[in-house]
């Protein structure tokens, strides 16, 4: 069952340990993967980026409270919601720039899906771009055993390809519980 609390005017909690933790195995990689010039030395950077991410997240990958900045959200065809999330102290140019995003290919996409029936379906509707949530749910798991992520192909060099995904991670989560920290603040 899905959990929806919404915290109007509340202080926003201590920062989980696990988000800074998480943060802090992007921005490594992220570094490692600026100098390295062989795409095949790049996948095992990403193989052990993601035991290390398993690593942090724990058993089902899971994440509580983390603050994020709802960057955007689609309609589905059966009128559920795909949202995606930004953490803001990740998101400055040539910043590892990691988006959460409640999708995925096949059965993550339909799994994943906030449906019209699910408690978080009216209150996420109304939340606006920029708005600052905190998130609970958990990542899909991947099949290196850290968690799932989708990269764009923004490039025909592999070279390229290959370093947006220490850069430009789309990871996909399934969403448990989001709510809206500050009404009153907004991101651009």
């Amino acid at each position: 069952m899905l959990a929806l609390a919404v915290a109007f005017a509340q202080p926003a909690a201590a920062e989980p340990s696990a988000q800074a933790a998480f943060r802090a195995v992007l921005l490594k990689y992220d570094q490692r993967a600026d100098a390295e010039t062989d795409p095949g030395r790049l996948r095992v950077l990403a193989a052990e980026r993601a035991a290390e991410l398993g690593q942090v997240l724990g058993q089902g990958l899971t994440f509580g409270g983390w603050d994020l900045i709802l960057s955007g959200s689609e309609a589905t065809p059966m009128g559920g919601i795909f949202v995606r999330l930004l953490d803001a102290t990740l998101n400055a140019p040539r910043s590892v720039r990691p988006t959460y995003w409640n999708s995925g290919p096949g059965a993550i996409m339909r799994q994943a899906e906030i449906s019209p029936k699910s408690p978080l379906h009216g209150p996420l509707a109304l939340l606006k771009r920029g708005t600052l949530v905190v998130v609970s749910g958990n990542f899909f798991p991947g099949d290196d055993g850290g968690p799932f992520y989708e990269s764009a192909r923004i490039s025909f060099q592999d070279l390229e390809v290959e370093r947006a995904r220490f850069r430009m991670p789309y990871f996909s989560i399934r969403i448990e519980e989001i709510r809206e920290v500050f009404p009153e603040r907004r991101f651009p």
